[in-house]
């Protein structure tokens, strides 16, 4: 109602999310307006994890093994099936919030019960774990075909330490591929774009590189957060996604040429995780300003804030991006630019 009240005073020419899971709440206001948009189908989709991979599965798309649980006690029967670890989440979180890699030297119970009231249905999912290099690919799905800007190849490790934990503590844009493996992501999103009846959306995808080629882990109807979209994308691979979803969303005709991505540039990005405690003084920080490669750096605490243990990703304090000619020069650019910041932390 709010919606359809503003509408009467300034007309909604267009409605489109950014790094927000909302895509109920997009394609109802895209269907009471009359905007383009996805359907309420493809949003139901898109909101409810379970029911992708049902979707992708019976289109015969690689996904990990998994299944809706409802105890501790199955998890381990899980575990007995499918090998050690398995991943348990919430069947509708965002930003690793209840997401437990759980082996067997981990209690159950909790993980499962942490996974739960991480969950707006309560709901809970386990799959598989799938050993390979994982990915984030950022896409716009134009009259069925996919136009991938950029695909991001992200760094876990740091896993083990934060255990049991799912933390990624940076990455590289874009990814170390070779071509066949960049084409087969490219036809695998199309797919899974058609199994979700997408035909005009942008759509991230979380993937991982097998053995036996990309898996898919889960999507979402929307752009990314983090300055991905906004920053790194446009910098490094010379596609405006922003630009183009809001051209979509207001009925626009597309320029396939702008949706082409370039080499521009790689893009090391990196995150703060400060030792939990009380923040006596932090050093470097201001300097980093020096090096022209620093492309946009962010540090979310001051002294006297107390630092959590870290469970999820806004549990990270900052970062820095790094530019660099190669993937090797971006990665280790961003590693020595966290290393340069000393961040004193006193017990609590």
């Amino acid at each position: 109602q709010l919606v359809k009240d503003f509408n009467k005073k300034i007309e909604i020419n267009g409605v489109m999310t950014i790094a927000n899971d909302v895509p109920f709440t997009v394609a109802s206001i895209a269907e009471e307006l009359n905007l383009k948009g996805i359907s309420l189908e493809t949003a139901r989709i898109a909101s409810d994890k379970l029911l992708m991979k049902k979707i992708l599965k019976e289109n015969n798309i690689n996904i990990p093994e998994f299944k809706e649980i409802f105890s501790g006690e199955e998890i381990k029967k899980l575990i007995e099936e499918w090998g050690e670890p398995i991943i348990v989440k919430p069947n509708d979180g965002r930003g690793a919030r209840g997401v437990i890699r759980v082996t067997k030297n981990i209690d159950f119970n909790w993980a499962f019960l942490e996974a739960k009231k991480n969950s707006y249905s309560g709901r809970v999912i386990a799959e598989s774990f799938l050993e390979g290099v994982q990915l984030s690919t950022e896409s716009m799905i134009y009259e069925g075909k996919s136009y991938t800007a950029a695909i991001s190849q992200r760094n876990y490790d740091l896993v083990e330490k934060y255990a049991p934990y799912m933390i990624e503590n940076g990455g590289i844009i874009p990814a170390d591929l070779d071509q066949n493996t960049t084409d087969s992501i490219e036809e695998l999103i199309t797919a899974v774009a058609k199994a979700m009846k997408i035909n005009n959306n942008t759509i991230k995808g979380d993937l991982v590189i097998t053995a036996n080629g990309p898996y898919v882990i889960e999507f979402a109807a929307r752009l990314s957060g983090g300055y991905l979209c906004t920053d790194q994308i446009p910098t490094s691979r010379g596609v405006d996604l922003v630009k183009e979803t809001i051209n979509l969303s207001l009925g626009k005709k597309l320029d396939i040429a702008e949706l082409i991505p370039k080499d521009l540039c790689k893009i090391g990005i990196r995150y703060f995780f400060p030792k939990p405690g009380v923040v006596k003084s932090i050093n470097g920080f201001s300097t980093l300003n020096r090096y022209k490669w620093i492309l946009k750096k962010e540090l979310n605490i001051k002294v006297g804030d107390i630092i959590s243990n870290v469970v999820n990703h806004p549990s990270r304090v900052g970062f820095v991006h790094a530019k660099g000619k190669t993937f090797n020069e971006a990665q280790s650019r961003a590693i020595r630019a966290i290393n340069e910041i000393k961040i004193e932390v006193a017990d609590e």
